[in-house]
């Protein structure tokens, strides 16, 4: 692409920025709600005057964010395409294929838009038609660049709030299932250095923009856990910007609406209430009645057989049934919010997202799935849910970590006594106000728990073999490793991750390694490396690849 395309992209991001702001910052974001767009530099907002000009004058790329379009069209009219083949690699002619499977694999819809798979979403492949495809969007929206199937690729610019409008025209059901596909965007792909401090309720489709002269600009753009609109845009490609950015996207990103967070919510929970208090009698607080069976919404006054009384509210999502037991059926990230409120607290948040994520492992390791939902008690012998709705707080912590689950290990908590794969609410509280996150919390009470989504794919598919070797070559490698200055070992063999894409790299940050194997040569001198930038992190050449090349070998060749 000639360097003209990129023009009006960068002189966007240059008019978004105030005067103060353009010395630091050169990412900005934007949303639509309300049918106004706000934009900000994230390092301040812009004057109405300048997102004015901002509109009238400039427009951003399409980037690769027409597949979102292409796929929402599939969705809506319930299309039965094929699945996309891959060649064979003696023939790959599109190096966009790179990015969809290998050679001789299928891709399926939500994997290609995961993957980004631009050969799946050609209109001729799946045979759209002009006419068809503008009969779908016209009564969706005006913007002449979507009513042109010829427009949809990465060289088109469009208006912001074009892009921003056309997203919030795409029909729930379609973004239900573009959410779903783009979680693992944010947990395993481009996003997955950033999700800890975006969070899983927000959901995007990530594009990058590559300049001739090596440079480049990126971001993503979908919708908040409320189905609100945003697109965010920096210098770099993608992840290097959702990376850099992530702290101050999560800051500056409006708080979702918190009665519109069930709208995705396609889980159910059943939950018995009060499972090992029987009930004695029901009162309705207005009007003042005792009641034997049906929907409750309003205020209730419960009488148990034991003589205790207890005061809740209900909003039509619960029901007495024969004058003894009360049943409520909500979202899952309701019901995680009732038993945060329930067994700990909204405050402080992190320790709250940890307990979300407790909550929900324990939900699905130990209720029975019957009727298409989830059925738990409301026990202590399980976990407590509150019959109250939930507070605001809660509702984001449990938004906050959508579909996040701990796999690997059996989860338990307990307000005091923390155990082996137990967390206590008073240490998470303590380590929380501390300035811990719900990712370290987590990983001090779990040691041996990776973190999955509720459909099962894990940000961390564990090398087990490899880390044995691993446990076993260390301890042989300090004699040597204690001469150099700078070295610290380890408290504990790191997780070894199974590497899908890109370079084997170090995690200091979680203390974890990606590689792709251990068995060959290669790959343990590469393993051996990637230890050693860890071990290493404290010496003055510990990030000099050339460096720890050379000391790895030595290791294993030793």
């Amino acid at each position: 692409m000639r360097a003209s395309r990129y023009a009006s992209a960068i002189v966007l991001m240059a008019l978004l920025l105030t005067d103060q702001a353009r010395a630091s910052s050169d990412a900005t974001v934007a949303w639509l709600r309300d049918g106004a767009v706000q934009i900000r530099a994230l390092t301040g907002a812009l004057p109405a005057h300048e997102t004015a000009n901002v509109f009238a004058r400039n427009k951003v790329p399409l980037g690769s964010l027409w597949k979102l379009f292409v796929y929402a069209y599939l969705s809506d009219t319930r299309a039965q395409e094929p699945a996309y083949l891959c060649a064979a690699k003696s023939s790959v002619t599109d190096s966009e294929e790179r990015y969809c499977c290998q050679p001789g694999d299928t891709v399926d819809r939500d994997t290609a838009l995961a993957r980004s798979c631009a050969p799946y979403f050609s209109a001729r492949r799946l045979g759209i038609g002009e006419s068809a495809w503008q009969a779908y969007w016209m009564p969706r929206t005006r913007a002449s660049w979507l009513l042109d199937l010829s427009a949809l690729q990465a060289a088109t610019e469009v208006p912001l709030d074009e892009l921003l409008a056309a997203l919030a025209a795409i029909a729930p059901g379609a973004r239900t299932e573009a959410r779903r596909a783009m979680l693992d965007i944010g947990f395993n792909g481009y996003g997955r250095d950033a999700w800890t401090r975006l969070g899983t309720g927000i959901r995007y489709k990530t594009y990058s923009w590559h300049k001739n002269d090596g440079s480049a600009v990126g971001g993503a753009a979908g919708w908040l856990a409320d189905g609100t609109p945003f697109w965010f845009a920096a210098k770099g490609a993608s992840r290097a910007a959702l990376t850099t950015w992530a702290s101050q996207l999560a800051s500056v990103l409006p708080e979702p609406r918190q009665n519109k967070l069930d709208a995705d919510d396609t889980s159910c929970v059943d939950v018995d209430f009060f499972a090992r208090y029987p009930l004695q009698a029901v009162w309705q607080e207005n009007p003042s009645r005792l009641i034997a069976q049906g929907e409750l919404k309003g205020r209730y006054r419960l009488l148990f057989a034991n003589g205790q009384w207890l005061r809740f509210t209900a909003e039509s999502d619960m029901t007495l049934e024969s004058g003894s037991l009360i049943r409520g059926r909500f979202g899952m990230n309701e019901y995680v919010a009732r038993v945060i409120d329930r067994e700990g607290r909204a405050q402080p948040v992190q320790a709250a997202r940890a307990l979300a994520i407790a909550a929900r492992s324990y939900l699905l390791q130990n209720a029975h799935f019957e009727g298409g939902c989830w059925h738990i008690n409301d026990s202590s012998q399980t976990q407590r849910v509150s019959p109250n709705p939930p507070s605001e707080g809660a509702k984001a912590a449990a938004a906050f970590t959508d579909q996040i689950i701990l796999n690997g290990v059996a989860v338990h908590y307990h307000r005091v006594a923390a155990g082996n794969n137990r967390m206590a609410w008073q240490d998470a509280v303590v380590r929380a106000t501390g300035g811990w996150d719900f990712e370290r919390i987590l990983n001090v009470s779990f040691p041996e728990a990776t973190f999955a989504t509720l459909n099962g794919r894990s940000e961390c598919a564990r090398l087990n073999a490899a880390e044995l070797w691993l446990a076993e070559k260390a301890p042989r490698w300090q004699t040597k490793l204690n001469q150099e200055p700078g070295y610290e070992a380890l408290d504990a063999t790191p997780k070894i991750c199974a590497l899908a894409d890109g370079h084997p790299y170090s995690d200091q940050q979680r203390m974890r390694i990606y590689v792709r194997g251990w068995r060959s040569l290669d790959e343990r001198v590469t393993l051996a490396h990637e230890y050693l930038h860890l071990a290493l992190r404290f010496h003055p050449n510990g990030a000099s690849e050339d460096y720890i090349e050379a000391l790895a070998r030595q290791l294993i060749g030793g």
